[in-house]
């Protein structure tokens, strides 16, 4: 949409939609360990990292529907895996370094914020209540973060651009004057649709090169603060 070239959006931005894994909260241990219970349990012998950064920025459930079904189980895998994600102990998921300090300034600045994810918004997991929604009130981010769309909030995920849209509406703002930020070409593709502008965030990927090149994004930022450089 912008010129990748420019430095900074000129203070044109009302709203920023972030992505949430990966983007604000390292959970990728999280998920690798869930994955690897998950297949364990069920006697699968994918490697459960590979498949983990195979599925970036793509939600879980069309994909274990369609490994069940071909493998002819009837067998909920998604919920093996929530089970498993969910029961984790402390310590697995955290900010990456400089977000807390970035979504302090964003909010000092007026700034609109949203989490625009493919994980589960709100949900309960074996009568334990579960979602973005949970780990943002242990990450202590509830209080930046004022509105999420997650999996179960949409039919169509991303990059189909439904959520944004629906996320826009709710934060009374316009395409134009929303800048999405992700750690994923699906991100990239999202504001895309959307009409919005995209940052791919490449502090949480150890090599951004197939990012950025699947993606193309109007611009990059390497750190936190680079971001907020860039909403200067």
């Amino acid at each position: 949409m912008g010129d990748s070239a420019s430095s900074t959006l000129e203070g044109s931005i009302d709203a920023v939609v972030f992505d949430y894994d990966d983007t604000l909260a390292d959970t990728l241990p999280a998920r690798v360990e869930a994955m690897r219970l998950t297949f364990a349990e069920v006697g699968l012998l994918d490697d459960p990292g590979e498949f983990v950064e195979t599925m970036r920025g793509s939600p879980y459930r069309p994909v274990f529907d369609e490994m069940t079904s071909a493998l002819g189980w009837d067998l909920d895998l998604m919920a093996v895996y929530l089970r498993h994600y969910w029961s984790k102990g402390p310590g697995f998921v955290y900010l990456f370094d400089g977000v807390r300090e970035m979504l302090d300034t964003l909010q000092q600045r007026g700034m609109t914020m949203g989490i625009l994810t493919s994980k589960s918004h709100d949900i309960l997991v074996e009568g334990r209540r579960a979602g973005t929604v949970v780990e943002a009130e242990q990450l202590g981010i509830d209080g930046h973060i004022t509105y999420i769309v997650g999996f179960e909030d949409v039919t169509h995920h991303k990059p189909h651009p439904e959520g944004l849209e629906r996320l826009m509406a709710r934060m009374a703002v316009t395409p134009t004057r929303t800048l999405v930020v992700g750690d994923s070409w699906s991100d990239v593709e999202v504001a895309k649709k959307g009409g919005c502008w995209s940052c791919l965030a490449t502090w949480g990927l150890n090599d951004p090169t197939e990012q950025i090149s699947r993606a193309s994004p109007d611009f990059t930022a390497g750190t936190p603060a680079q971001l907020l450089s860039l909403l200067a």
